[in-house]
């Protein structure tokens, strides 16, 4: 055998993937066009489904009419090969990774997660517009500012259904179901004991996962209990090539930092490198040499992804007493801890000639900048966090008779997190300011050398800032309802669901700021109670009983929810949906309705959303020739904010021909008009230049307006030198702006049998016709359509595969994400499509027929990112968009499990 060279190999690599795409790309482009001249199976409005609730109605046995149930049964979550629900959950095109996610992005939120959490975010319009549900019921709210729903919270392991439906659903569940619902639905019925282990590996990285289910049932109960426990590897910056600052070998800038060790001293805006191995003495004004600089990667030293553990249980009780009453209890458990190592720390300090390593590049005797690393003076830090939740539900259930069921329950959870830095720059009196103006060489602080050259006590007196954040959300729940069918139609019968439900939700936690020696306590506690009543009819005009010709099914919902919430008044959400089947292979449907998402409590709170004054430095023209200026920035909470609002409508077709057997496809058209969206306007660009924004700063403030706001009593977060500030601006939280999203959802898929098994192609993808965003209620509306840090034009998944009868299958997905613009850049620079093929082998032995051991067992092999293929390049720092891409890599993972 003829061994190939490593150029060969990588050749037949790229020839092989390229075949792969290829392939993918025909079967995409086939099914897509398929689906949008075809559509897909009814959706099954007015099927009898026993007790089963689906999400999208609170009416048992129906569907929701008019909506397209997006579902994932177990074993296809099994096929995808994802190892947590949060990561199941990205894989639906639908779902857009803007905001929180363990790479903690900075849009939408996603810089607010430093707890590492997984929120899911539908449309892309915001994690906080998408309602998370488990078993249908709230999870309370995560991270520090209780800004989104953590997905990662139930072990997969408990997993046996996940349901979207992508449509605004306030009228049935009330508030942040704007873009719609994601439930995840639990094993409770389950029986017998399940065991799993995973192991995962890619360059540098690596993940393991273990989990156990047990399950049993009596003539009149149940009882299930799940556990699973995972961990991954931190990913550092230099395990990737791509990861980088300074980005000029790939056509891009150079994004390298000026703060190193040995810095640059800046005077009157002229920079002066300091000389390499400088110990901090001896030096003179000759050592310099004007417009020079020391620039360094302190990016890459830095955590792209943290060291994270996590463990999680889930107890479902159920027994039923008599012949009509059922009592029950559903409760999950999750705590999750990480540690984060930082990139960076460092700072432009400002200098005096009192410092007895004083010098200036100029000659003269005023105070200097000197642009300084830390790193070697204590080192990088390392940043620990922990995330713990939980929730339990009891409730009783009701048979009333003529089928109808009442129900009512009482739920309460709890969400604390905590991010502890305590290896900070202290800015405090006493810290790096008091240091540098030492004039005691023994204690003063050189920052004129290579780091490491200072006395340590005084290393350690300005290395021990704080930053610990707490937040504690909690959620009180209690509702009844009731559902059944009120009379008998010719279609079937009209039934209603009907209800209350008092809702109590708080928030609380604190800020220590400072220093280990002058801590600075800030403490939180706000709360607000919500009443609600709902009301759902179903309505089958046309059914079995009835049906002719162009109308075998006809079916319609109204629904209407009332709130009122303590802190900003009421609210009143309709819906109307529609299921029109005109003969068996074809049902066309839709649905209208209003959607809101109350303010959070971080955004109502003033002493939240990082509560106090800050020094900013922001483009400005109000002071030519300066073309940056210096002044001081607002930022908090706002308790007059109102609710966000929106409207949405959809129409899709379904189609399942009875003559063309295995075919299956659906097309629906959605629009979203989503208003009074609450921004925080700190650091936002044009913030002083454009005059949208002209209500909210004052420009060239008088010295009472400055000192009156600086006596304040607001917490002064960084410094702020009166004399240079030019502008004050109002940073909190306001109802500010506006998203119109329009699109088509399609799914289309093919099976057939093939040898000893069935074959299937399919694809799901979501295709975007408009996004535009407006940044104030007088700002006209933009498109961001493929821009980045907003959604791309056009997502979709699809897979070809085959499952053997004999337990063996082999399948393949390419995730698509088409190309998109980074603007606000000379010139506008195209971000490549990204198109990641994962391989699945599966094999059950228990189909295939082995005893003793080896039954109830099966194996994956999964493969993540077949090709190794590199996040596309995005002239940022760092190189790539973590929000569209893994920086992980090709991943190779083993899967176990085994049914007792």
């Amino acid at each position: 055998m003829k061994l190939r060279t490593a150029t060969q190999q990588r050749c037949a690599h790229d020839a092989l993937a390229r075949a792969i795409r290829i392939a993918f790309a025909g079967v995409a482009g086939t099914l897509f066009a398929t689906a949008a001249a075809a559509q897909q199976p009814p959706a099954k409005s007015g099927e009898v489904l026993e007790d089963v609730v689906v999400t999208g109605s609170r009416i048992r046995g129906i569907e929701p009419v008019g909506a397209k149930v997006i579902g994932i049964e177990r074993e296809a979550a099994i096929e995808i090969g994802a190892p947590t629900a949060g990561d199941l959950l990205r894989k639906v095109p639908q779902i857009i990774g803007l905001g929180a996610s363990e790479t903690a992005a900075g849009a939408q939120n996603g810089a607010a997660n430093v707890t590492r959490g997984i929120a899911v975010n539908l449309r892309g319009i915001g994690s906080n517009a998408t309602l998370m549900l488990w078993n249908g019921r709230r999870l309370p709210p995560a991270g520090t500012q209780g800004q989104y729903t953590d997905a990662s919270v139930i072990p997969s392991i408990a997993l046996e259904r996940l349901e979207v439906v992508a449509d605004g659903g306030s009228a049935i569940y009330g508030s942040d179901a704007v873009t719609g619902v994601v439930n995840l639905i639990t094993r409770n019925t389950f029986e017998g004991a399940e065991t799993t282990a995973r192991y995962g590996s890619a360059d540098d990285y690596w993940d393991w996962q273990v989990g156990q289910i047990v399950g049993t049932a009596w003539s009149s109960g149940h009882a299930m209990f799940a556990v699973e426990h995972n961990r991954h590897s931190a990913l550092n910056g230099q395990d990737r090539d791509f990861y980088t600052s300074n980005l000029t070998g790939r056509g891009g800038s150079d994004f390298r930092a000026n703060q190193c060790s040995p810095g640059n001293i800046v005077v009157g805006g002229v920079s002066y490198a300091i000389p390499a191995n400088s110990t901090g003495t001896g030096l003179t004004p000759a050592s310099f040499t004007a417009n020079t600089r020391n620039l360094c990667d302190n990016l890459k030293r830095g955590d792209i992804i943290p060291e994270l553990e996590r463990t999680s249980a889930v107890l479902s009780l159920s027994q039923t007493l008599g012949e009509s009453t059922e009592v029950f209890l559903d409760a999950f458990w999750s705590r999750r801890k990480f540690v984060l190592g930082d990139a960076q720390i460092v700072s432009n300090l400002t200098v005096t000639n009192a410092n007895p390593f004083y010098v200036n590049p100029t000659g003269g005797t005023g105070p200097i900048t000197v642009q300084y690393d830390f790193a070697r003076d204590g080192g990088l830090p390392r940043n620990p966090g922990d995330a713990e939740s939980w929730n339990a539900a009891a409730g009783i259930r009701q048979s009333l008779g003529k089928d109808w069921q009442a129900q009512l329950f009482a739920s309460y959870g709890l969400s604390k997190d905590e991010v502890r830095r305590t290896q900070n720059l202290n800015t405090t009196a006493g810290g790096i300011n008091a240091a540098l103006a030492s004039t005691n060489p023994a204690t003063a602080f050189n920052p004129f050398g290579q780091g490491g050259i200072s006395n340590p006590a005084t290393v350690a007196a300005v290395r021990n800032g704080l930053f610990v954040i707490k937040g504690d959300t909690d959620l009180t729940t209690v509702g009844v309802q009731a559902d059944g069918p009120l009379v008998g139609m010719p279609g079937g019968d009209l039934r209603m669901a009907a209800g209350a439900e008092y809702r109590k939700e708080g928030l609380g936690g604190s800020l220590r700021s400072g220093s280990a020696v002058a801590p600075v306590f800030v403490p939180s506690n706000v709360s607000r109670n919500m009443k609600a009543a709902f009301v759902e009819f179903y309505v089958p005009l046309f059914g079995a009983q009835n049906a002719r010709g162009g109308a075998q099914r006809l079916d319609l919902t109204v629904a209407g929810r009332y709130e009122d919430y303590s802190d900003f008044g009421t609210t009143f959400n309709p819906k109307v949906g529609v299921s029109w089947v005109p003969f068996d292979a074809l049902t066309v449907r839709g649905s209208w309705g209003t959607s809101f998402r109350a303010p959070g409590l971080a955004e109502t709170d003033p002493k939240s959303s990082g509560y106090g004054l800050y020094g900013d430095t922001l483009p400005c023209s109000h002071r030519p020739p300066a073309t940056t200026c210096f002044g001081i920035g607002i930022a908090g909470g706002n308790p007059d904010l109102e609710p966000e609002d929106a409207t949405t409508w959809s129409i899709g077709f379904d189609v399942a021909p009875t003559s063309w057997k295995g075919f299956r496809a659906s097309v629906t058209y959605f629009d979203i008009d989503y208003k009074k969206q609450i921004l925080g306007l700190r650091g936002t660009a044009g913030l002083l230049t454009n005059s949208i924004y002209s209500q909210y700063a004052i420009l060239n403030p008088t010295a009472t307006q400055i000192s009156t706001l600086l006596a304040s009593g607001l917490p002064i977060n960084s410094p702020i030198n009166a004399s240079l500030v030019t502008y004050i601006q109002d940073g909190r939280r306001q109802n500010l702006g506006s998203t119109v999203a329009r699109g088509f959802d399609a799914d289309v898929s093919q099976s057939f049998e093939a040898g000893n098994g069935e074959f299937r192609i399919g694809l799901g993808g979501a295709y975007f016709t408009t996004f535009d965003v407006a940044a104030t209620a007088t700002a006209p509306e933009l498109p961001v359509l493929s821009t980045l840090n907003f959604p791309q034009r056009f997502r979709f998944r699809a897979e070809a595969g085959w499952r053997g009868n004999a337990g063996l299958s082999f399948l393949a997905f390419m995730n698509y994400t088409s190309k998109y613009q980074q603007t606000g850049v000379t010139p506008i620079r195209t971000i490549h499509a990204y198109y990641p093929v994962d391989l699945h082998l599966g094999w059950d032995l228990d189909k295939a027929g082995l005893t003793g051991f080896g039954k109830g067992v099966s194996l994956s092999f999964d493969l993540q990112n077949a090709f190794a293929d590199n996040p596309p390049f995005v002239n940022i720092t760092g190189g790539y968009d973590p929000q569209s891409a893994s920086p992980i890599g090709r991943t190779f993972a083993v899967s176990f499990r085994k049914s007792w």
